[in-house]
């Protein structure tokens, strides 16, 4: 219960920054917190009689901002295809990952942890460089969903049904690039300095 109530306090210091105390005193239902976290009441039900999951300390039946968010790294450890059992452990070994992270960063003097972002701005900085080197100057993503878009459109003008063999891998790579070119996207909107 106290390693528990310990997790608890590291991924609130993670999860809640300003308003936080309105984060700290959510509670929903299992319904709600179900819809909320994109899985099935039955399936929330059962990993909490598993115990996988813990209601809020503070209600019976009531899930706070932590339990869900390991309802959603749960579900999203599933999606990759991993076991219950295995997404289970998965997400406690990051939560624990996470807790140990939080309490080294609470114990660095100002000055250590100054230095600590400074180092990990200047990694992620050299990551941007390296992938704006990587990545074709003519490579762009308008180009890219407009590729993803065309294949769309043949495949629903039936165009790739038709080429049989052809039309399943057209469609596969249609998929596949619709999703590289999301995450692109999303690693760009991280990497990509905010103008003032």
């Amino acid at each position: 219960m106290e390693k528990e109530a310990e997790g608890r306090e590291a991924l609130g210091q993670v999860l809640i920054a300003n308003d936080g105390e309105v984060l700290a005193r959510l509670r929903l239902s299992a319904a709600e917190a179900a819809r909320v976290c994109n899985v099935t009441p039955r399936q929330l039900i059962y990993w909490t009689k598993k115990g996988l999951v813990k209601p809020s300390p503070d209600g019976d039946h009531d899930y706070d901002v932590y339990a869900m968010e390991k309802v959603i790294r749960i579900r999203q450890a599933l999606e990759k295809g991993y076991s219950l059992e295995k997404a289970a452990q998965i997400v406690q070994r990051d939560l624990g990952s996470l807790q140990a992270e939080v309490k080294r960063l609470d114990e660095m003097t100002p000055e250590d942890l100054e230095d600590e972002l400074r180092r990990r701005l200047e990694r992620l900085e050299d990551r941007l460089t390296g992938l704006r080197r990587t990545l074709p100057a003519s490579l762009t993503i308008a180009r890219l969903r407009r590729a993803v878009a065309l294949l769309a459109r043949l495949d629903a003008e039936g165009a790739l049904e038709q080429a049989h063999a052809n039309g399943d891998t057209a469609k596969s790579l249609a998929l596949r690039l619709g999703r590289a070119v999301d995450e692109l996207e999303v690693l760009l909107r991280e990497v990509t300095p905010v103008s003032a």
